[in-house]
């Protein structure tokens, strides 16, 4: 079984809302997204969070490791 099956829907849907790939993601860097999983299922928006991921981007916890994954991908 992949780690990345084990994503939180939330930031599963975050994401996808960035376009971001989650397996390669995982490779490049796999302790920032285990530790960002954690993170997602601690957050107290953790249930409101899945159904807007744009306006819950912005105050999302790991709003730095996305920002950074995201620009990986346009680079890449």
């Amino acid at each position: 079984m992949c780690a990345h099956q084990t994503l939180p829907f939330p930031l599963h849907r975050m994401f996808e809302h960035l376009e971001v790939d989650i397996g390669r993601s995982f490779q490049v860097m796999p302790e920032k997204m285990k530790v960002a999983m954690q993170t997602c299922v601690a957050c107290d928006k953790y249930h409101m969070c899945d159904y807007d991921s744009e306006s819950r981007y912005f105050r999302c916890p790991n709003r730095e490791l996305l920002d950074q994954l995201d620009d990986m991908e346009i680079c890449h």
